[in-house]
């Protein structure tokens, strides 16, 4: 007698399961068989070691629709009850058919952990994918946002799905009219007419996914640069290039690493707007090319600081931003290992910047 793990993804909508997206499931453990001791073939679609969830490895891969007679018209399993139920009769029936007492070794009581996640349902996308294991890699990480405009309401728009440890929102503004035309979502009137600070505004509308988002109503300057200590990574999303060179400076000075996103659309003689993102890495190894992305001071008042800024331009750079972040964290391949990269958009091209030539 042996005994085995079942696996299958999870399908749900809130707290309650759905039906099965499949019929198939992954077995951890020898090759179940028949009372002769002769593996069932009808149950295996193929063997070799898969990774599934939390890094654990099956050995078989099963396939077993339910019957037709029993669910039609397609024979689909209706709930997991069904579909768990199925593969259990297939797999235990032999044992139980040899030894009835098996069921005693069978039927104990599972050991289970509290669940310290802190995104406030479960995560069925990534378990879906199978890649759970690489969802490990976001875990105890506290992310700071600085700058909710348009660009930093989208990066934690993606940051809030993740099960980072918390997000923290630097930003001293309020809400107004224009800001509900950038951001993710649709905002209510009601909540516009308030005025809200935007880090209390998107930390409460967040909450509703992720429970450890603190907001601080405050600009980041000198005064209180060392909130960002507690920070393993940050996002500079501010339009004050003066400022941005200040923090950056500070977090490489403290070995913080952060990704720098920024936008400049101009109108053309004709009407119609061109312009570039840009999206740098910052490290205490990785940061001579900054001065040129970022500029000086004086860049306050170039072609380049210009107030336009546009929902779909904004989602890009902070998708560019994530994206950027989640190869320095090793969840995306990395072959390049760009510093930063632009978009222009009258070239509809992403280029890779290259150092000056000294």
């Amino acid at each position: 007698m042996k005994d085995g793990i079942l696996i299958m993804p999870l399908c749900s909508t809130g707290d309650r399961t759905i039906r099965p997206s499949d019929h198939t499931a992954h077995w951890v453990g020898e090759e179940p068989c028949d009372v002769n001791g002769r593996p069932l073939p009808s149950l295996v679609n193929r063997n070799g070691q898969q990774i599934t969830c939390k890094g654990i490895k099956s050995n078989f891969f099963f396939s077993c629709h339910a019957e037709k007679e029993e669910f039609p018209p397609a024979g689909d399993y209706p709930d997991y009850y069904e579909k768990v139920k199925h593969y259990f009769d297939l797999i235990a029936a032999p044992a139980l058919c040899l030894e009835p007492e098996a069921w005693k070794l069978i039927n104990k009581p599972l050991e289970t952990e509290a669940d310290e996640s802190p995104l406030r349902y479960m995560d069925t996308n990534a378990s879906r994918a199978r890649i759970t294991s690489l969802y490990d890699k976001f875990k105890g990480l506290k992310i700071g946002i600085i700058g909710l405009g348009g660009t930093g309401s989208y990066i934690l728009d993606l940051v809030a799905k993740l099960p980072v440890a918390e997000i923290h929102l630097f930003d001293a503004d309020e809400i107004n009219n224009h800001n509900a035309f950038r951001a993710p979502g649709a905002m209510k009137m009601a909540d516009l007419s308030k005025a809200p600070k935007k880090v209390d505004y998107y930390a409460s509308l967040y909450d509703k996914m992720h429970r450890d988002i603190i907001a601080h109503a405050v600009m980041v300057t000198t005064a209180n640069f060392a909130e960002l200590d507690q920070l393993d990574y940050v996002f500079l999303s501010l339009d004050s290039v003066a400022a941005k060179c200040q923090i950056a400076g500070y977090l490489i000075d403290k070995g913080i690493p952060f990704i720098d996103s920024g936008m400049g659309i101009g109108q053309n003689p004709d009407g119609k707007l061109s312009g570039m993102i840009h999206v740098a890495l910052g490290t205490p190894d990785c940061y001579q090319h900054l001065s040129d992305v970022m500029g000086s001071a004086d860049a306050e008042n170039d072609m380049y600081a210009s107030d336009i800024q546009i929902a779909e331009l904004n989602s890009l750079a902070a998708n560019l931003s994530v994206i950027r972040w989640k190869k320095m964290l090793g969840f995306y391949a990395d072959i390049r290992h760009e510093p930063c990269s632009f978009y222009t958009t009258n070239c509809n091209e992403i280029d890779n910047y290259e150092s000056k030539e000294i």
